[in-house]
């Protein structure tokens, strides 16, 4: 019967750890049997049979499963078939597979999942034409775009480089040699689009992808895969973590979304599903960004509120894996599979070890161009190269020096701003090329002061974020600003339904601490002017649309410095890795809106 197996090539690729014997695989198809309901005779069964350099064993049976729409407790069945497909060749294993998978015990022995930096590598080539690519931001940020997918013909002409290297590539599909493939490295799943195929096709098919891998697998990526963030072995690696966070986004998609895992909790000698509200709760606490600290033997996970030791993780040469992770909500909780009857998954494990068995986290460094997620290490090199880019997102204003405060002290009678002020400062030098400066400063504000300039040839709108502090190099002054930034994007087009209310607000003097005011929130130009250029400027499509934090407590020649020192080989700052990921997260938030983020600080 194994005659009439037709499937597509699609297939996961791994390294072999252990010779894999006749006896080995023989103890696979008992463990997959024993794991199903009711299973029938095999329909074909073979062990290690040899296809030219290489060795295949196939499974095939039917087995009962209750229909994953109806209720745990029902006792109905549906009746469904599924294979294995299991192709040995050069020290990599190749599985295809249908509603059956390999024992978790069998993988751990015998199996290692293959670096991103082998598929990406190994697969692509100049000529390789990209049409669909699924990428990840490299920040533990909850304030960033985490991910996003780009789709075109060719996506070479489609995609700006510019931002390109803060993403790392997690899944891709592309043509080449008149072959179109797609691939997800983080799984170590390959696919070729074509005809279903019969089981020598499939052989060859897998015998050929590795070939090209183990020729191929050293050799630079591709062009377009390139301007991204890069893969590299975890081996090469001389920083030391200091951030990791739960990729929780992953977790919600595949329990809410796509229906494949559950979180369950001992219920007497059974299990019970955790509701709702009982999963979102353990999501919560996992969204936590963990600070890392290093000791002289181990790598401490702690509360970045608290303090207090939460976990420890380890870093291997081929990975970095959770050793513990002690939170009240996640405590006994388990994942199992959800297409089994809840309590009856064999392979059910507790959630701490799903995260770390599926490398579902990222983990940043002290040196700021490298990020470790989906299991894979990434570097992005625009961070040791001096800055350039990232300098070119902060301008100076040597006025911020002089500040003293944010919005300054009020009385009745004030008709303006205080000039020592950072909204004085924005009013006076840094918002002068502005037509219309409104106030929006609390209540349902956008920011600060919305700015814009009204030439018809060149319209733009602006928000002012204010802020004011102490010089740093540290993100802590930037969390609520960048917060408020990115919250508020979404009203960058001014929108009209919306307008109403503001005039209503602005037409009002400024009030602050309980006190009224004779400064007008019509800084600059009055409520007619504000109303003609509000309308001008949404209406044009061409309007340019920038974010700008204004602060007193950055320095760019600072910023400048540390770069610097990071080029030259010195250690980064771990808080100015953290400002790095913030504005880096903050400015392609923006781009991601078509608006400029930029930063205007001390000279």
């Amino acid at each position: 019967m194994i005659n009439e197996l037709q499937a597509s090539k699609s297939c996961y690729f791994y390294k072999q750890h252990r010779p894999i014997t006749a006896k080995a695989i023989s103890a696979v198809f008992r463990t997959v049997r024993a794991g199903q309901i009711a299973p029938s005779n095999n329909h074909f069964s073979y062990n290690r049979e040899q296809y030219g350099n290489a060795y295949w064993s196939a499974l095939c049976f039917q087995f009962d499963r209750k229909p994953a729409f109806l209720a745990g407790s029902t006792s109905i069945m549906e009746r469904v078939s599924g294979y294995l497909l299991i192709v040995e060749y050069e020290d990599h294993v190749a599985v295809f597979k249908s509603q059956l998978d390999l024992p978790a015990e069998f993988v751990k022995t015998h199996l290692v999942r293959m670096s991103a930096q082998s598929i990406d590598n190994g697969l692509t080539s100049e000529d390789a034409v990209f049409d669909r690519v699924r990428l990840r931001h490299m920040t533990t940020s909850r304030l960033a775009l985490r991910s996003k997918t780009l789709e075109a013909p060719d996506l070479r002409n489609a995609v700006g480089m510019a931002s390109s290297g803060r993403f790392a590539p997690l899944g891709y599909s592309f043509l080449q040699d008149g072959e179109h493939y797609s691939t997800t490295p983080r799984t170590g799943r390959i696919s070729q689009r074509s005809d279903r195929s019969g089981y020598e096709q499939l052989v060859r098919f897998a015998c050929e992808i590795i070939d090209q891998i183990k020729l191929k697998g050293e050799v630079a990526s591709a062009g377009f895969l390139s301007a991204f963030a890069r893969p590299m072995e975890l081996s090469q690696l001389k920083a030391v973590p200091n951030q990791l966070g739960v990729d929780t986004a992953l977790l919600q998609d595949a329990i809410f979304e796509l229906n494949e895992i559950r979180f369950v909790k001992p219920d007497g000698a059974c299990h019970r599903e955790l509701n709702r509200l009982e999963t979102e709760e353990v999501l919560q606490e996992l969204s936590t960004v963990f600070l890392v600290e290093k000791t002289k033997t181990k790598l401490l996970l702690k509360d970045p509120v608290s303090g207090a030791e939460v976990g420890e993780i380890v870093v291997n040469k081929s990975r970095i894996s959770f050793k513990q992770l002690d939170l009240p909500a996640i405590k006994d909780v388990a994942v199992e599979r959800a297409d089994l009857p809840v309590g009856t998954d064999a392979d059910r494990i507790p959630l701490r070890r799903f995260i770390d068995r599926t490398d579902t986290f990222i983990v940043l460094f002290d040196a700021p161009q490298f990020a470790y997620i989906d299991g894979s290490l990434y570097r992005d090199d625009s961070l040791t190269n001096g800055g350039a880019s990232f300098l070119g997102y902060l301008f100076k204003d040597k006025e911020l020096a002089k500040v003293t405060d944010e919005k300054g002290d009020f009385k009745a009678t004030q008709v303006a701003f205080d000039s020592d002020s950072t909204f004085g400062v924005i009013l006076a030098t840094i918002a002068a090329e502005d037509d219309i400066v409104v106030c929006d400063d609390l209540g349902d504000e956008w920011a600060d002061f919305i700015g814009l300039k009204t030439d018809p040839g060149a319209p733009r709108i602006t928000f002012y974020h204010a802020k004011h502090g102490a010089l740093s190099l540290g993100a802590s002054p930037f969390h609520i600003s960048v917060s408020q930034a990115i919250k508020n994007l979404g009203s960058l087009g001014l929108p009209a339904a919306k307008m109403r209310s503001k005039y209503r607000k602005w037409r009002k003097p400024y009030k602050n601490d309980s006190t009224t005011t004779n400064i007008s929130r019509f800084c600059k130009g009055d409520a007619a002017t504000a109303v003609a250029g509000m309308n001008l400027c949404r209406d044009a499509p061409h309007t340019m649309k920038r974010v700008a934090i204004v602060t007193s407590s950055l320095s760019k020649a600072a910023v400048s410095d540390a770069f610097k020192s990071i080029q030259a080989g010195g250690n980064a700052d771990p808080y100015f890795v953290q400002l790095y990921w913030l504005l880096s997260s903050f400015f392609a938030a923006c781009a991601e809106v078509g608006a400029f983020g930029c930063v205007i600080c001390q000279e």
